[in-house]
């Protein structure tokens, strides 16, 4: 009797006593995917065989050699009252939950939770352990059509990605903070208008974990568009010389006509100031012939 209580003894010591005493710590079955800057939760549950008084509870960090979770591997200590970005959101029941704010890629890797209990020797180290992967959330837009600045009818896809993501994961899009009703890592845009700018955010969440990015899609206007405006301002300024060369031309058509018919009138005036001279010269010579035949009948 005394070697079963001892061997009893040994086994809560070395932490390895069978699930069926009810000593044990639950993790997650999948590793954990966390998006960087964000929050995360990891799930936990515990239990001891006679539910005693939990006195310390600890979750370590296991990214060094040693696979024991005691100081300083630690992340959180209920015996240590720190601020850091691990919070122990669970009881001294059954709840063993760890939330870490503001995750960072060096928080990758395994964690354990240990609890111990009023009873000398009373201690438990849950195995295997809960596997965080930390990693970006990114929104890429993908064109199908169209090159340089987005203008109207051009085609693309925004594409959200989470490179550890699993079959829970949700994605959510909005448009300057309104909910879009669509599904899904791609958001599809067929032919752009200018109602298409906008601000477009990518959710993803899964039951642990949530992150979100945002990118911004701007249309063209055609008038918008500086080839398009300097294009205009060259037909605008081809239109506008030709006008003024048009109205050149036809100025010294209608200076040249005005010439033409002011020397035409004068030739005119000329012939008939001629006309008239000669009339006199030709009205004298019949005076003086008329004169001359009176003298001679006198």
């Amino acid at each position: 009797m005394k070697m079963l209580q001892l061997v009893l003894i040994l086994l809560v010591l070395s932490g390895v006593f069978t699930q069926d005493s009810k000593w044990g710590v639950k993790y997650p079955d999948k590793p954990i995917c966390a998006v960087r800057g964000f929050s995360v939760s990891i799930k936990c549950s515990y239990s001891d065989p006679q539910t005693r008084q939990v006195k310390q509870k600890l979750w370590c960090s296991m990214n060094s050699n040693t696979d024991k979770c005691e100081a300083p591997q630690y992340v959180y200590n209920s015996s240590i009252n720190t601020e850091s970005d691990f919070k122990f959101t669970g009881d001294d029941k059954s709840d063993c939950t760890l939330l870490i704010h503001n995750v960072q890629f060096s928080y990758s890797g395994v964690y354990k939770f240990r609890f111990s209990t009023n009873v000398t020797g009373g201690k438990w180290t849950g195995e295997p352990g809960a596997t965080l992967q930390v990693t970006d959330l990114k929104v890429s837009l993908i064109r199908l059509s169209g090159n340089g600045t987005l203008k109207q009818g051009d085609s693309l896809n925004l594409t959200c990605d989470v490179s550890c993501t699993h079959t829970s994961s949700q994605f959510v899009w909005s448009k300057n903070n309104q909910r879009l009703y669509t599904s899904g890592p791609v958001l599809h845009f067929p032919a752009l208008t200018l109602r298409d700018s906008g601000d477009y955010t990518c959710t993803w969440g899964t039951g642990e974990t949530s992150g979100s990015e945002t990118i911004s899609l701007h249309v063209e206007d055609d008038t918008e568009n500086p080839e398009r405006w300097l294009m205009w301002v060259i037909v605008g300024v081809t239109a506008g010389v030709i006008v003024i060369i048009t109205g050149a031309v036809i100025h010294k058509r209608r200076s040249v006509h005005t010439e033409q018919k002011n020397e035409d009138d004068s030739e005119n005036y000329n012939n008939v100031q001629k006309d008239e001279d000669d009339s006199a010269i030709y009205t004298n010579i019949q005076k003086d012939e008329d004169d001359s035949a009176i003298y001679a009948n006198l």
